[in-house]
């Protein structure tokens, strides 16, 4: 998704596919302002009881480097007693961001991330049981609030960036910090100074920066709900300038009109390049102000579209550089069609986020146990973290995958009650059956061994099934396939192999025409098919659970005549000759 009101969105596309940022410092725009929203929100800590100190620190000559986020926005059900016990899969995601903070911060490859600090504490937040660590990140913002709303620090003299203070102004009052008063600034008054009260724009937010202005439809989202939080006279005009980033399609924009003097500050009414559409925004916009009766027609509008969008696995891709399916969008997507009350749309995402989740199941350890919990990005990148464990240059996009993603997950679906099938009496020896499993979570890692060593790895599908090809040796054998989850042995299934055997014929040598030929066929397996051949006759049954068959055929011609037997595959046979006498 893309970053904050502080850079480019090209560069801002570009970091998130990995690439190095090149301008000012984060300034991500993140999670959405959502307390006091009814019905879904985070409840409010308590207000510190002291005094917030603030850290007026120079931040390296490095922060001149820009770590913008994949944008990663999160509005949950207020927590219970119940989310205590953290839940997997979301629990174990949690674990793994905790152990990613250092001193209630996320550090990056050039200092502390605010942006993602706040992302990842209002993850955990959504999660429950980190009230702790809500509070740590909370404590290290404020004491460098204004490293992260201003540039000063890094010689952008007099900036203020709109985004990131309308980011930190949300989090502060989620967190039970003081807008009004945090880290001994007055967010709310900022964020007002940074409005445009005249023209065609009124309603703008508007970053003050030697850089120029790069704020967008994120911040202005922030903006909007922050500001009418705190009963802003702005507000109205905000939310009225967020509403003209919305295309007549339904979707809405990043971009803002590159003019702010323009005449037309609308969606439909931009460049091709300043109007492209854009999930993440789309999704952000729904979440944030799904349940406000004044904006009910542009939230179907914007669902409505989003809707569309969706993949035919559940996945959701981006915006313009990020198009493919991804973890951030898909995550975000999903979750907005949940809170508006499209389970199945968010279920599907919620699957698609879940099978990108690391996790080992039974001895299938594929991934390093440091990754276990985090959420890859993409294919590609939970693909390569089976032979290479998450480094530091792909730690930043994993970080924030995982705390986009986390909210969508409480509408992954449970299974009904893993079982591991296999329907074949007998198989041919040498071949590759597959051992079907029915009834597991959808999206559920699921492993699959046997005794002489395989290991095979799954993913339960939507329909929680997944099907494990097993590769049995010449012989006739009998083995053990046992199917286990993240949490152990689920169920077994047993495959029998026949290998080819000559079988063994007793009969009489001689027969009158017309007489009944007794044939018994020998070194069957119990219970296995065998048809038994006369000249043209023949009989078909199963053998008994000594592996015998007797069969008994009428001789119809006379002259030499063949006894064959073939068993339940074509190199399980015998044959005799026999002679039909008058």
């Amino acid at each position: 998704m893309a970053g904050e009101a502080g850079e480019t969105p090209a560069l801002t596309r570009n970091r998130r596919a990995g690439a190095p940022a090149t301008t000012r410092p984060d300034h991500t725009l993140s999670w959405k302002a959502v307390g006091g929203d009814p019905g879904i929100h985070l409840e409010p800590l308590p207000l510190s009881s002291g005094k917030e100190t603030m850290l007026r620190s120079v931040r390296r000559a490095t922060a001149l480097v820009a770590v913008p986020a994949l944008t990663a926005l999160v509005l949950v059900a207020t927590p219970t007693a119940a989310t205590a016990a953290e839940p997997s899969p979301s629990g174990s995601a949690s674990t793994w961001l905790t152990g990613q903070l250092t001193g209630g911060e996320i550090v990056g490859e050039f200092g502390p991330d605010y942006g993602l600090s706040i992302d990842t504490a209002v993850a955990l937040a959504a999660v429950g049981g980190h009230q702790s660590d809500v509070v740590a990140v909370r404590d290290a913002l404020a004491a460098h609030v204004e490293s992260y709303t201003t540039g000063d620090a890094f010689g952008d003299v007099d900036s203020q960036y709109a985004g990131a203070t309308a980011k930190a102004m949300w989090f502060a009052r989620l967190s039970g910090g003081n807008p009004h008063a945090f880290g001994g600034v007055d967010l709310q008054t900022q964020l007002e100074s940074l409005v445009t009260t005249t023209g065609p724009s009124t309603g703008r937010i508007v970053d003050q920066s030697s850089y120029g202005d790069y704020a967008n439809a994120l911040g202005q989202i922030f903006a909007a709900r922050g500001l009418a939080q705190g009963s802003s006279p702005l507000a109205a005009d905000v939310r009225s300038f967020l509403l003209k980033q919305q295309c007549a399609a339904g979707f809405f924009r990043l971009s803002f009109t590159e003019s702010a003097g323009a005449a037309d500050q609308t969606c439909d009414g931009g460049t091709a390049t300043e109007s492209a559409p854009d999930t993440d925004v789309t999704a952000l916009f729904v979440i944030a102000l799904h349940d406000d009766a004044a904006v009910a027609a542009p939230v179907a509008a914007a669902t409505a579209w989003l809707k569309q969008q969706q993949l035919g696995d559940g996945s959701f891709g981006g915006g313009p550089s990020t198009e493919a399916p991804n973890a951030n969008s898909t995550g975000l997507a999903g979750w907005a069609l949940g809170e508006v009350g499209d389970t199945a749309g968010a279920k599907k995402a919620a699957v698609w986020v879940k099978a990108h989740q690391v996790v080992n199941a039974g001895a299938c350890a594929q991934y390093a146990a440091a990754d276990t919990g985090s959420i890859a990005y993409d294919d590609a990148a939970l693909t390569a973290l089976v032979t290479k464990p998450i480094a530091p240059a792909t730690r930043d996009k994993a970080r924030r995958a995982t705390a986009q993603a986390i909210p969508v997950l409480k509408w992954a679906p449970a299974g009904t009650g893993t079982n591991v099938l296999f329907t074949s009496e007998y198989v041919r020896a040498g071949t590759t059956p597959s051992v079907g499993v029915t009834g597991a979570a959808p999206g559920d890692a699921l492993c699959a061994t046997t005794p002489d060593g395989q290991k095979l790895a799954a993913t339960a599908n939507a329909a929680g099934e997944a099907q494990f090809p097993i590769k049995l040796g010449t012989r006739t054998s009998t083995t053990v396939v046992t199917v286990a989850n993240a949490a152990g042995v689920v169920d077994t299934a047993t495959i029998k192999a026949l290998g080819a055997k000559k079988l063994g014929i007793t009969t009489k040598a001689k027969v009158r025409k017309g007489k009944t030929v007794k044939v018994l066929v020998r070194g069957l397996a119990p219970a296995e098919s065998v048809v038994v051949k006369v000249g043209g006759k023949k009989k078909a049954g199963q053998a008994n659970g000594k592996g015998r068959f007797v069969a008994k055929v009428k001789a119809t011609k006379r002259g030499k005549t063949k006894v064959v037997v073939r068993g339940e595959f074509a190199n399980r046979k015998g044959t005799k000759t026999i002679r039909v006498v008058r």
